[in-house]
């Protein structure tokens, strides 16, 4: 990947600004007007930011199809310009948003933590100051409005600190829950020694019964291993360990289930025949709750600092976009005064016609796409139809190895990158937003079209 794609994985790739998406929620509120020369205001953040004006867009929007990889500005009408639009302005949205959001949680970024920050992306991304210069040029970025990107990086990372810093621990109640839930996961099952024959042909398993019948200490049982089983079992004299399921019934229900020190068989499973001798049995065995305790904690902590996460995304999202106003010709769902119809802009037209599912050819229409929400402890961890940076974090016991990889996951980890452009489809705002709005807009639109009859 390019220096300057990376560095854009990196600038615009803020954890909050990755989830926050808006929702159209303006009903009932009084409308401000947007003042003549801004495309929109949002009240209530600090220094002026929430004046955003038309030449902040027109400098967003040429950034955003440059760092999209387009190679001319698209014009109205064109397939790409409906979303560059769309993500321009919810690039300068977010800033706003996230300005206005660390100002009342009290949040700052100091010029040395920016100045370490953007030491650490160039250095790091870039492999001498010529190509630096060159992402700056093709992405029409100054070094300055690479520096306050950082910036909101670095206000993100600690906002999100700031959210969850205070889940440090899991509760006995919570704890014992996940426990009760999981405690199958938790226990160690029944395993067996056993000394094993196994054949191709029944006619072998019954001379080596009878050889064992003459004898089944471990030498013997080694040597008729050796000469009699096509299974690994041969090399290893014989001895393996048998759990439920190791072996196909009806012989693994056999071993399971045999008296110590008896030797059995031949019986098939598989199409295969097998002797054996258990030789030893440990039992099942459940660990109690103190056992695991830390491995729950683990498993469960960073589940619940997702939960915390979510709530505040989600009246992040309420608050700021009812303080969102867009003027009529940049109205987008994260506008309190958006009114939309369900449908999508860049959708064939025909999607929304009587009879577009027996269209022929088929019409290529948006899907509704079911946005994720945070895995309840103990719940199902499959991954949700959009997973824009909440992470399906393991709820389940894991292995002790994989404990440790599962806590590390952070919450809300980045989305996936687009492969034609090297851009983050989840990055920072624009991005996210445009395709959670979108997401949500062809959910309105299949309600609509089932209304309808469709």
């Amino acid at each position: 990947m390019s220096g300057v794609r990376k560095l854009g994985l990196i600038i615009f790739g803020g954890l909050l600004v990755l989830l926050f998406a808006g929702f159209a929620i303006g009903q009932g509120i009084t409308q401000p007007s947007v003042p003549d020369g801004d495309i929109a205001v949002v009240e209530e953040v600090p220094d002026g930011l929430g004046n955003i004006s038309q030449e902040d867009y027109d400098r967003s929007f040429e950034q955003t199809w440059r760092r999209g990889g387009l190679n001319a500005e698209p014009q109205p009408g064109d397939a790409q310009y409906d979303q560059v639009r769309e993500t321009a302005i919810g690039d300068l949205l977010d800033r706003a948003w996230l300005t206005g959001e660390a100002s009342e949680l009290g949040i700052q970024a100091s010029d040395r933590e920016v100045a370490n920050e953007f030491a650490t992306v160039r250095n790091d991304q870039f492999r001498d100051d010529a190509a630096f210069k060159k992402f700056l040029k093709d992405s029409n970025f100054t070094v300055e409005e690479v520096r306050d990107r950082v910036r909101l990086q670095v206000l993100s990372t600690k906002i999100q600190d700031d959210i969850t810093g205070g889940i440090t621990e899991v509760s006995d109640d919570e704890a014992e829950k996940f426990y009760e839930a999981s405690k199958d996961n938790f226990a160690t099952p029944e395993s067996r020694d056993i000394r094993l024959v196994v054949t191709d042909d029944e006619a072998d398993a019954e001379k080596a019964k009878a050889e064992l019948d003459k004898g089944s200490d471990d030498k013997q049982f080694a040597k008729v291993a050796k000469q009699y089983s096509t299974q690994g079992s041969s090399a290893q004299g014989g001895k393996t360990v048998a759990t439920e399921g190791a072996f196909p019934d009806p012989a693994g229900s056999e071993i399971m289930s045999a008296p110590e020190n008896e030797v059995i068989g031949p019986v098939e499973g598989g199409g295969q025949f097998y002797v054996f001798k258990v030789v030893g049995v440990t039992e099942a065995e459940t660990p109690t709750i103190d056992d695991v305790r830390d491995q729950i904690e683990q498993q469960l902590l960073p589940s619940l600092q997702q939960r915390v996460m979510a709530e505040f995304v989600s009246d992040y999202n309420a608050k700021w976009t009812s303080r969102t106003f867009c003027a009529p010709d940049y109205t987008i769902s994260r506008c309190a005064n958006f009114e939309g119809d369900g449908r999508i802009e860049t959708a064939d037209p025909a999607c929304y016609e009587e009879g577009a599912a027996d269209a022929d050819p088929p019409l290529s229409c948006p899907a509704p796409v079911a946005l994720p929400s945070p895995i309840e402890p103990g719940g199902n961890a499959g991954t949700g139809a959009l997973n824009q940076g909440i992470a399906n974090l393991p709820q389940g016991p894991v292995p002790p190895g994989d404990a440790a990889d599962a806590a590390a996951q952070p919450p809300g980890a980045p989305g996936a990158i687009d492969p034609a452009t090297g851009a983050p489809t989840g990055a920072a705002g624009g991005d996210a937003a445009a395709q959670q709005a979108a997401a949500a807009q062809a959910a309105a639109a299949q309600a609509a079209a089932q209304a309808a009859g469709q």
